[in-house]
């Protein structure tokens, strides 16, 4: 992450990295909800994407194999090296050595086409193996005039004569932490920054590392905690006028991020303010489609919403309106300690809900972000479909529950896992990469047509493989003891392969923004997505038949009830 910050900056500051320039030529990075920038440091390099007219990828790597052979970005490698060393970074010219030919980009740039843009993520001390590295990249940045100079790193914000807490909960969170207090504790604008942490047994080093910034520090047993308590803990023992509540594995992008939260509190008649998450860069495919499809559910993509109490309030538009998120929530501390937060699960959407209903006005921002993301085993993800369909039978009336029951439920769950083991993955590996996305697409999906044809499996059909391992699969076999196998032989009726068909259409909708072509290494990762849908899926469908299921049935699926619900 730090290695890709890094060269996110080296590059802006290079002006090098043309925006306008980018997205014309790349009108797929138009439609995806990522930085031009951002986007080019974490993929378009290795797709050959060029980052201005003047810097030519596959030229610079067709000339340079060994810049080829170390597999660096070309243009991170001509900024460090190949410019001292005098290497071409296009067919027609060359830059000088140590410098950069700002005049002549300037002339060869399209109208309108900005050389710099306003920074998505600012520079902030980071600590360098390679003091050299540092020294080279001061030396060889030419001079910038003032207006340049402030779109990068402009410190002129709003100053407000307010005192911000910012509450975590934290449980090892490990050495990054350091790295989101940094940020945190030099966010620009404010008369104070108060750090509260709210810690359930660490065990590593985040006690140490909270002290070194001054943390106010509030302990509690690990099996006191709660969302809802460690929050409202927090925000008890903080002094702040604002609350900002985030998480221990965010990080703020820039300097400034949270003084924009704060301006759209004060000029939007707005009374709570959360933004969009960015995953990181090394977010697997399942999250980064479960984020997108997550913001384009909430219209909030590419840009920005004040929501309020929708005229139809049903359970679709409160979700999109009383939308907030503990990874990033400013509100005023007493508009906080008169509602705090409640549930153990799910207790900022509820928040948001009880606050628009009392006729509050929240904003959620699209157009601005902080980076977070999980990498969770798929067992994690069953729990999470389990609880998350539960809570949302709890909390909403008229959240429609499919009349799907246990035994039938627990069969297509085995059918499902195995169909993906025995049909799907061996589709998508006998095909010859790189193939067309479109191709993979309608390959997948025909085999998700074709599952009518094939039967229940037999409880030892199934096998564990490098997707699905051994939890998983004492999980599935513990199911067919429980329910039977009364299905074993007839043809599949079920349906979750029409609920994954729906997943798949979200995941290759996703990835038509950004690829033609699927490499082998991309059929691997939307393997292993399609196995984490299967998986989120499964969970839904059992609380389903959970609630469908008679209160004396309840008897059977109680011991499966408990363990999907722990530590979710």
């Amino acid at each position: 992450m730090l290695k890709a910050l890094f060269h996110y900056f080296l590059i802006l500051k290079s002006g090098l990295f043309d925006r306008g320039y980018y997205l014309l030529t790349n009108p797929d990075v138009r439609k995806a909800d990522v930085d031009a920038l951002w986007h080019f440091v974490r993929l378009g390099w290795k797709e050959g994407r060029n980052p201005s007219h003047f810097f030519d990828i596959s030229f610079y790597l067709d000339n340079n194999p060994d810049v080829r052979q170390i597999d660096i970005n070309p243009l991170i490698h001509y900024i460090r090296h190949g410019k001292n060393e005098g290497r071409y970074p296009n067919p027609v010219r060359k830059l000088g050595k140590g410098y950069f030919d700002f005049e002549l980009i300037q002339q060869e740039r399209e109208p309108n086409m900005p050389v710099y843009t306003d920074a998505y993520l600012q520079m902030f001390p980071i600590n360098q193996d390679d003091d050299t590295v540092m020294e080279d990249f001061r030396l060889s940045i030419p001079e910038m005039d003032e207006g340049e100079i402030s779109k990068i790193i402009s410190d002129d914000v709003p100053q407000y004569d307010e005192k911000v807490s910012i509450i975590i909960p934290t449980k090892n969170a490990g050495n990054e932490f350091n790295f989101l207090l940094k940020m945190l504790t030099n966010q620009k604008g404010f008369k104070e920054i108060e750090i509260v942490i709210v810690d359930s047994g660490s065990t590593d080093n985040t006690l140490e590392i909270a002290k070194s910034y001054n943390a106010k520090i509030v302990e509690i047993l690990p099996e006191e905690f709660s969302h809802s308590f460690a929050r409202n803990l927090g925000a008890k023992n903080a002094t702040g006028d604002y609350f900002l509540f985030t998480v221990q594995d965010a990080l703020p992008p820039t300097k400034t991020w949270l003084n924009k939260l704060m301006t759209t509190i004060k000029t939007e008649d707005v009374i709570v303010v959360s933004c969009a998450e960015l995953p990181r860069e090394d977010a697997d495919l399942f999250y980064r489609v479960k984020s997108w499809n997550h913001y384009k559910f909430l219209e909030v993509n590419q840009k920005d919403r004040i929501l309020s109490m929708p005229a139809d309030p049903n359970h679709i538009n409160l979700r999109k309106n009383g939308q907030i998120s503990d990874l990033a929530c400013l509100i005023s501390a007493k508009l906080f300690l008169k509602y705090k937060y409640r549930l153990s699960y799910a207790e900022d959407l509820d928040l948001g809900i009880r606050l628009i209903k009392d006729g509050k006005r929240i904003a959620f921002l699209g157009t601005m972000r902080i980076i977070h993301s999980h990498n969770r085993p798929a067992f994690y993800l069953m729990k999470r479909g389990y609880v998350d369909n539960l809570f949302l039978s709890d909390i909403f009336s008229d959240f429609v529950i499919p009349e799907v029951y246990f035994q039938n439920v627990a069969q297509d769950i085995a059918f499902t896992y195995n169909f993906f083991n025995t049909q799907i993955c061996e589709e998508i590996t006998q095909l010859d990469y790189p193939v067309n996305i479109l191709t993979l697409e309608s390959t997948i999906k025909q085999q998700l047509h074709s599952a009518d044809t094939f039967a229940y499996p037999k409880k030892e059909d199934i096998k564990a493989n490098h997707y699905i391992n051994g939890e998983i699969l004492a999980f599935i076999d513990s199911l067919l003891d429980i329910s039977g196998y009364a299905k074993v032989g007839n043809n599949y009726d079920g349906t979750l392969i029409k609920g994954l068909l729906g997943f798949i259409n979200m995941t290759f909708e996703y990835l038509k923004g950004s690829h033609d072509l699927v490499d082998k290494h991309l059929a691997e990762e939307i393997k292993y997505c399609i196995f984490k849908e299967i998986s989120i899926l499964s969970g839904g469908n059992l609380a389903y038949s959970y609630i469908n299921c008679l209160e004396k049935e309840k008897d059977t699926m109680r011991p499966i009830h408990s363990y999907l619900r722990e530590r979710v």
